[in-house]
């Protein structure tokens, strides 16, 4: 695409640098000396001037003379030349207030005004070479924005594996049974600042570390501590469900362990009973 427009670039340079060599030859043809100044005489004067200046890069001044053209020559040559003049000059590559769209308009007045002038031909050729080049500008600022999307989209996968590397390993050492390690990969989110982009789902497999059957440390208030957190703190996160359901069956669970510890206070006690009975039955035996 570089080599492209640079090829462009280029062929703009010469197509000014042809014009300027046969506008210049055509200067230098001698005219017939009048007494009398007209209008249109005083504007070839200031089209000569124009060229020269063009020729020197002197863009405003052979746009001002260019101007003066079209107060002096209305409807008439040479405000054909003029026009074209101007649109080659907002064409211009080293114009600093270059304008394509004010340079189609000057060649556009060319071929509308003087559609028989040789100046029109030139200026058709200009149109098309300015509206192929607005075509690959406009695609060359699709290609960009399509490049500028997808370097995003790529950040954004390479924060989102970056994000997800705590918890990736967090169930990495779950699944060696290593419960400790597992909760220190999770705590390394939920102790960043500011607050993780993960830290809902590192809450809920925290609390499933605390709960695991299989952790020797394991700590069902701390369990649904971390649940509660949860759905106190992300109130829209998928895993809110999963903590409520978790929260009711550990806190089922906590009863029933209440429930069966009363049983087992009670059945001790019944034996104690039992056992006291025995052995006053033994001791009225005697």
């Amino acid at each position: 695409m570089g080599r492209k427009q640079a090829r462009g670039r280029k062929y703009l340079y010469l197509c000014f640098a042809a014009l300027m060599v046969l506008s210049l030859w055509g200067c230098a043809t001698p005219e017939k000396v009048r007494t009398e100044r007209d209008p249109r005489e005083e504007a070839n004067q200031h089209l000569r001037r124009a060229k020269e200046l063009l020729v020197q890069k002197d863009f405003e001044g052979a746009l001002n003379e260019n101007q003066e053209i079209l107060i002096l020559a209305i409807h008439q040559p040479p405000e054909d030349e003029a026009l074209f003049y101007i649109g080659m000059i907002f064409a211009h590559p080293d114009y600093a207030g270059q304008d394509s769209a004010k340079s189609l308009y000057f060649f556009a007045r060319v071929t509308e005004a003087y559609p028989r002038s040789p100046w029109a031909l030139q200026a058709l050729a200009w149109i098309r070479i300015l509206q192929k080049n607005q075509r690959l500008s406009q695609r060359l600022e699709q290609l960009n924005d399509q490049v500028r999307q997808f370097q995003q989209e790529k950040l954004k996968v390479e924060e989102e594996k970056e994000s997800r590397r705590p918890l990736l390993a967090s169930r990495e050492f779950l699944s060696q049974g290593k419960y400790e390690e597992a909760l220190r990969e999770i705590h390394k989110i939920l102790s960043s600042t500011p607050r993780h982009p993960r830290e809902d789902e590192a809450l809920f497999q925290a609390g499933l570390l605390y709960a695991h059957p299989g952790n020797p440390k394991k700590d069902y208030g701390k369990s649904i501590a971390h649940f509660r957190k949860l759905i106190k703190d992300y109130p829209q996160s998928p895993w809110i469900e999963w903590a409520k359901d978790w929260i009711g069956m550990l806190q089922e669970n906590d009863r029933l362990n209440q429930t069966i510890e009363k049983l087992n206070q009670t059945i001790e006690k019944s034996k104690q009973v039992d056992i006291e009975i025995e052995e006053k039955r033994r001791e009225k035996g005697k």
